[in-house]
């Protein structure tokens, strides 16, 4: 009824304020480096010393839907031709994903003397 209707403007006006969008992109991206991070520290456990495939698997750690959901309509499709989506045209958050990927997977592997705090 109407306090439904009232409650889905209030959460668009909501949404449209500056400083909560810049809240909500910051948490999105802050669990997106999470899951980066672990992604390639599982990865460094089984590739021990290879940056490739710490880098490919934390990238597919960090934006895996985006894969899933190309691969998914092809299949839905019955088709082996993949044309569109992150295959073909990558993404800018894919490429960030490979970049931070990369940027941990160094860390991980000692080319870049820092630590990763863990939490």
């Amino acid at each position: 009824g109407i306090n439904a209707e009232y409650g889905e403007i209030w959460h668009l006006k909501f949404y449209k304020i500056k400083p909560v969008q810049v809240l909500l992109m910051t948490v999105r991206e802050t669990r997106r480096c999470k899951k980066i991070l672990g992604a390639v520290n599982s990865a460094a456990a089984v590739f021990d010393g290879q940056w490739i495939p710490l880098i490919l698997v934390g990238a597919l750690g960090g934006c895996s839907g985006k894969f899933l959901q190309t691969t998914e309509e092809s299949v839905r499709k019955h088709s082996a031709e993949i044309s569109k989506g992150e295959f073909l045209q990558i993404s800018f958050v894919t490429k960030a994903s490979m970049l931070i990927s990369g940027i941990f997977s160094m860390i991980k592997a000692g080319a870049i003397p820092l630590t990763i705090a863990q939490g």
